[in-house]
C-alpha cells in the first residue's frame, strides 16, 4: 500500500502505455498523478515533497516539448535528467552536509549502525553517484539505439533491478555496520511475559 501511495503516478504510466502504447500519453498520464500529489498535500496540510514539483515541471515541459515537436525522445530524457540530478543531490549532501545515500535508504528501520565510518560511507556514496551517471548514459543509449517497446522496459526492469542489485551490494559493503537480526527481548520483558503465561 505505502509502495502505491508514492508511485501511484508511475503505476499509471505504466499502465497507460502498455494499454494504448502512446508514449506521450503516458507521459501526460504521469504528469497528471504528480499534481494530484501535490494538491492532496495541499489539501490535507501535509508538507509538499520537493521531489513531486520536480517532477510535475520536468514531466510537463517534456510533456509539452513531445506533443509540440512530435519526438516522444524528449519524454525518454526524463529518466536521465533525474538520474543526473540526483547524482549531484548526493553529491553535494556529501560535500557540504556529511549526509550519505545509504544512511537515508537505511534509516527508516534502524538498520544502519553507528559503526560504520565515513570513509566507507563516502565510497558507497561514490558508487551511487557513478551508478546514477552512467545508467543516464546508458538510458539514452537504448532510447536512441532501439525500439520505444525495448527503452520502455529497460527503464521499468533495468532500472529497478540494478538499483536493487546496488543496494545489496552497498549492505554487503555495510555488512559489519548493520543489524538485520530482530531486537531481543530483556530478561525483565521475558520475565514479564512467563508471568502472563502461567497466570492464564
Amino acid at each position: 500500500m505505502t509502495f502505491l501511495k508514492e508511485n501511484y503516478p508511475l503505476v499509471a504510466f505504466i499502465a497507460v502505455y502498455l494499454i494504448t502504447k502512446n508514449l506521450i500519453l503516458a507521459a501526460a498520464v504521469w504528469s497528471a498523478g504528480s499534481l494530484v500529489q501535490i494538491l492532496t498535500s495541499v489539501f490535507t496540510k501535509q508538507s509538499i515533497k520537493k521531489s513531486h514539483i520536480a517532477y510535475f515541471i520536468l514531466g510537463v515541459l517534456l510533456v509539452v516539448s513531445a506533443y509540440y515537436f512530435d519526438d516522444e525522445n524528449f519524454i525518454k530524457w526524463k529518466t536521465t535528467i533525474i538520474l543526473w540530478v540526483g547524482s549531484l543531490f548526493i553529491l553535494f549532501r556529501q560535500l557540504f552536509s556529511k549526509k550519505y545515500i545509504i544512511q537515508d535508504l537505511l534509516k527508516a528501520n534502524d538498520i544502519l549502525k553507528d559503526t560504520a565510518p565515513h570513509s566507507l560511507l563516502a565510497k558507497i556514496n561514490w558508487l551511487w553517484i557513478l551508478y546514477l551517471i552512467g545508467f543516464g548514459f546508458l538510458n539514452l543509449y537504448v532510447a536512441y539505439t532501439f525500439s520505444t517497446d525495448v527503452w520502455f522496459w529497460f527503464k521499468i526492469i533495468g532500472l529497478f533491478a540494478s538499483t536493487m542489485l546496488l543496494f545489496i551490494i552497498s549492505i554487503i559493503m555495510l555488512k559489519e555496520h548493520v543489524n538485520l537480526e530482530e531486537p531481543q527481548k530483556s530478561d525483565s520483558q521475558e520475565t514479564d511475559s512467563d508471568k502472563n503465561d502461567s497466570q492464564e
